[in-house]
Parts: C-alpha cells; structure tokens; sequence
C-alpha cells in the first residue's frame, strides 16, 4: 500500500535499508495515532486487549526505528535494546508485578524507559543520516533526487 509515495507495508513491517527522517516522522505519526486511537476505542473496553494491541505496534515502531538507525550509520543494539526493555516493563505491568515491587520501583523502571525513548527520538528524528551509503544501503537522500 503505497501512499505519499511511500510503501507503509515496507516502512512499517520490514527492517532492511534506510529512511530519511521525513519518512521516519511520517511512520511514527502514523504509529502515534494508531496507539491514540488503540488507547481511546479499545483501551475504553478492556485495559488488557489494548496493553496487547499496544505490544502489537511495538512490530511496526520496531521496523521504522531500525531502518532509521541505519540510516545513522548506528548499531541496531540501541534500538533493539530500548524495545526490549519497553516491553519488558509493557509485560510486567500487565502481569501485575510491580504491584507487588511497588510503585516506586516501577517508576524508576518508567523513568528511564522514558528517558531513552527522549533521547532515541532525538537521535532518530533530528540528526541527520550518513551521507552517501553505508553498510546498510544506499543514502535515501540520494534514492530520491536521483
């Protein structure tokens, strides 16, 4: 499904290549008002479907969030490990665990979640890419004045 001339199937489900950071913001709006409407429709039925649709878009946020630290020329640990543990805090919250560590554990464990995903968002959505290729492919700069 093509639209503004980019492949949402590719940008959101795939993790081969590079994107610039226009299409970068373009999948992350696209992914924010999904999770807004995942929180507002779904989340008003069941707290627990809508935490599991929640991990569900954490797929497509992955996909876009890699193929843009490609394009940064960085290692894909960053990212992997920030999902990883952003999910990790998504499964005990669901399971109910922090309620018997307690609240300020789970805090701590959501501040610096949080504050990795700031500084994430800044890498992926400010800085600008390699210029030229890289191990990862081909500068999406030049791919598309080319």
């Amino acid at each position: 499904m093509q639209f503004m001339g980019i492949d949402f199937q590719k940008l959101l489900l795939t993790v081969d290549g590079r994107i610039g950071r226009q299409t970068f913001w373009i999948g992350f709006a696209a992914l924010i008002v999904a999770g807004m409407l995942n929180g507002l429709i779904i989340g008003s039925i069941s707290l627990i479907l809508a935490t599991l649709v929640s991990l569900a878009l954490a797929v497509p946020a992955y996909c876009v969030s890699i193929k843009r630290s490609n394009d940064r020329g960085h290692p894909q640990m960053f990212v992997q490990g920030f999902f990883i543990a952003s999910i990790a805090f998504q499964v005990l919250t669901l399971t109910g665990i922090f309620g018997f560590l307690g609240y300020f554990i789970a805090g701590l464990f959501g501040l610096v979640i949080g504050a990795a995903a700031i500084w994430l968002l800044i890498d992926l959505g400010a800085l600008e890419g390699t210029k030229g290729a890289n191990a990862y492919g081909p500068d999406p700069l030049e791919t598309v004045q080319a």
